[in-house]
């Protein structure tokens, strides 16, 4: 059987993820003030999925935590002068699709956000999706994954989690790349 160079590097980049320096760095500095606290906290967003090896492209840090994980965490992140704490509702840039109809999508939490030499975290307490107008979702309730950075355990939102989430919000393109991702690692039945 022969292997070409393009078949490798489809390999190698399903293999390897390559996280950029900034988020690195951030996430050390984040893991050094926070993992003797005692508090529940996950990576979320984008970067959570890049450290789960999803070929994804973060543009911030996004923590989810319970809305007492919050206040902690904003106590211990003093020194980077973040926002005061606001429950708030967002809308997402991009909308569901149920049903051949879009529809916008919409998260409600305890958030702040704050900068670590550059690199922005965004932090949310007791999150809950909603679609349109209809009823909002649970709070977002899951037991973490994890990975390992620089030698840190890192806790993550479950992939599979996510994949359900993109699932329902009819983001096909999202779920099928954490499929991929999921397939690789579940070993074939004998």
């Amino acid at each position: 059987m022969v292997v070409t160079k393009e078949e490798v590097m489809e390999q190698l980049s399903r293999v390897l993820s390559i996280i950029p320096q900034k988020y690195i760095d951030a996430l050390l500095a984040l893991h050094a003030r926070l993992e003797d606290k005692n508090i529940g906290w996950s990576i979320s967003g984008d970067l959570g999925e890049e450290l789960r090896t999803i070929n994804v492209n973060p543009d911030c840090i996004e923590i989810l935590t319970s809305k007492e994980g919050v206040e902690q965490i904003w106590e211990a992140m003093k020194e980077f002068n973040p926002t005061t704490i606001a429950f708030q509702t967002q809308q997402l840039s991009r909308n569901a699709i149920v049903e051949e109809k879009e529809y916008p999508v919409y998260v409600q939490s305890h958030y702040f956000d704050f900068s670590i030499d550059m690199t922005k975290v965004k932090v949310h307490g007791d999150l809950q999706y909603r679609i349109d107008t209809w009823d909002w979702g649970d709070k977002l309730e899951f037991t973490p994954e994890y990975t390992y950075l620089v030698g840190k355990k890192i806790a993550v939102v479950p992939l599979s989690l996510k994949y359900e989430l993109y699932q329902m919000l009819g983001w096909t393109d999202r779920a099928e790349k954490i499929r991929q991702v999921l397939e690789r690692r579940t070993p074939p039945r004998a």
